[in-house]
């Protein structure tokens, strides 16, 4: 676990920056109010980020990317609408960003759970935070977090402000391949917010758009994302949880589902196409038409619903629309059937031989359960053969610099991870088809600790951190061998942009350093590649 200095209170970085309270500690740093004593003694804000190791190569890499993300920063503090970069430097091998304190209050005190804004007040902050999004854009630049509390409603004129971009967020989050080059992202972000190419790390402007469709959605209807459910296409259900005594416009509604699509391939490509769709909102046109309040449209009465949360009330709601809007259709042939029944001329011959037709009926029912039984064994059949092991040849990886080696798979990719977080490597599945979206993955991290770590403290750490952020029902963990080391273990489920997962957890601790194994797949994949993942750990090894 990252370890902050809490001790920079009442000291002065740099000779010049006084600190005078912490703001706020995240994933990748602690942020500080400070005074600038070297300008009026105005006040500023001092993000301070700990490299999770300090060898030569790594601090290397994580100073070059450092200075390019606050090049990029310093570009986009020439927008009015994003705090200003005043400073940013090195000291004690941390890394130090000062940006311009922006005085006001977060959203997450205006989007109020139960407190739904007015259609006109989330039309004008969709905008209004779409235009600094555009600008940031037009610099390449991705935010990756954008939440309630990372959008400030300056208090001078009332205007959205985008903050916690990160340079530190940035920088922290890069995968690093042999040669010293960034290869890949880790995902970054807050889970409700986040779509699936970002939970794979692949981010996109589009991954901005969905996060701002979400919020969206969560100020009109005054429900928090955790709480929607959605349908097998991965589609979020949300218009049932708008108000049925207010017509809001269709077309408004279509742009917040275009902005929350699944695949980002059928969602909004940038920040100007939505502008462009919201200046053709007309409220007097639109606000004549009927608002529908059902769930996305790709969702059928046979579909089943993925609660993204537990809550009966809302699987409920959803169940009694689908079977409302199933009956018509049992109505309708009934119907039918009776007015053939009672217009054909041979009705009265059906009753002469009620024997022969009872035993037609038990011949029916008699085949009907046959053939019941042959689907229900062949659909068995079929999902045995789906989940069961595919053969997998094991080869040798050895990585001498983080003192660790593994099997693993040879049909699977190997990416060295190597940031503040942790360093060692990442091996993802390939797609099994043009269908499947989701990577299953062992992560090997090397974590650097404070002296004298027990495992029993770092296992504490852990299952509390799970607890808090993943499943609150994890259990105990289970002692295992790792290697040559005692171990712990432990399963426990997730979400990952709202699909269930399941993850399996292995560490052990040594000489100051906490080596952790993580399995990760779909729920309905996590036993399929199960044995597989086992023999990976058997092989683990710690080596010097």
């Amino acid at each position: 676990m990252m370890s902050m200095d809490n001790n920079l209170v009442g000291q002065t970085i740099q000779g010049r920056y006084y600190v005078i309270k912490q703001l706020g500690r995240g994933g990748v740093g602690v942020t500080f109010l400070a005074q600038d004593q070297q300008c009026f003694d105005s006040q500023c804000v001092v993000k301070q980020l700990k490299p999770k190791t300090v060898n030569p190569q790594t601090l290397a890499i994580a100073r070059r990317l450092f200075n390019r993300e606050a090049e990029i920063m310093n570009r986009l503090g020439h927008c009015d609408r994003i705090p200003r970069l005043l400073a940013y430097f090195e000291q004690d091998n941390d890394f130090f960003l000062v940006q311009e304190l922006i005085e006001g209050h977060d959203l997450s005190h205006e989007i109020i759970p139960g407190q739904p804004w007015s259609e006109t007040k989330t039309i004008d902050f969709v905008q209004d935070v779409l235009e600094v999004l555009l600008i940031v854009q037009q610099h390449s630049v991705i935010h990756r977090d954008l939440k309630p509390s990372n959008l400030m409603r300056r208090q001078q004129d009332d205007k959205i402000i985008l903050i916690d971009f990160g340079s530190v967020k940035q920088v922290s989050t890069q995968i690093i391949d042999a040669a010293g080059q960034v290869k890949q992202t880790v995902a970054v972000g807050t889970k409700s917010y986040m779509p699936m190419e970002q939970m794979m790390g692949r981010p996109g402007f589009y991954s901005d758009i969905y996060a701002l469709g979400i919020i969206a959605i969560q100020a009109l209807t005054g429900i928090i994302p955790k709480k929607l459910a959605i349908d097998d296409s991965g589609e979020i259900i949300w218009r049932n949880q708008l108000n049925t005594q207010v017509n809001y416009q269709p077309l408004f509604l279509d742009i917040i589902d275009k902005m929350v699509r699944y695949r980002h391939q059928e969602r909004y490509t940038s920040a100007g196409i939505v502008l462009s769709d919201l200046k053709q909102l007309d409220v007097t046109q639109n606000n004549t038409k009927e608002t529908i309040i059902m769930p996305h449209p790709s969702s059928t009465a046979s579909q089943q619903v993925k609660p993204r949360a537990k809550n009966d009330r809302e699987e409920k709601t959803f169940t009694s629309k689908s079977t409302l809007k199933a009956k018509p259709v049992v109505h309708q042939s009934t119907a039918i059937n009776n007015s053939v029944a009672s217009n054909h001329p041979q009705k009265s011959a059906v009753a002469v031989e009620p024997q022969k037709k009872s035993q037609g009926k038990m011949l029916k029912v008699l085949g009907g359960a046959i053939a019941l039984l042959i689907a229900t064994f062949g659909g068995w059949l079929l999902v045995k053969q789906r989940t069961t092991e595919p053969k997998m040849k094991l080869s040798p990886y050895e990585n001498p610099s983080q003192g660790f080696s593994i099997d693993y798979p040879d049909s699977w990719s190997p990416q060295n991870r190597d940031d503040f977080f942790a360093t060692g490597v990442v091996f993802l599945s390939p797609l099994e088809d043009d269908s499947d979206q989701f990577k299953e993955r062992v992560s090997i991290l090397v974590e650097n600790l404070a002296e004298d770590t027990s495992l029993a403290q770092y296992t504490e750490q852990s299952l509390a951190e799970i607890k808090k952020l993943s499943d609150p029902n994890v259990k105990e963990a289970q002692t295992i061998r790792l290697g040559e080391d005692e171990g712990k273990q432990i399963v426990y489920a997730g979400l990952e942009n709202g699909f269930p997962v399941q993850r399996m957890q292995t560490w052990s601790i040594k000489d100051n350093q906490a080596y952790v194994i993580t399995y990760t797949a779909k729920s309905n994949s996590y036993d399929k590649y199960l044995p597989t993942v086992e023999k990976m750990i058997e092989s683990f090894q710690a080596i010097k």
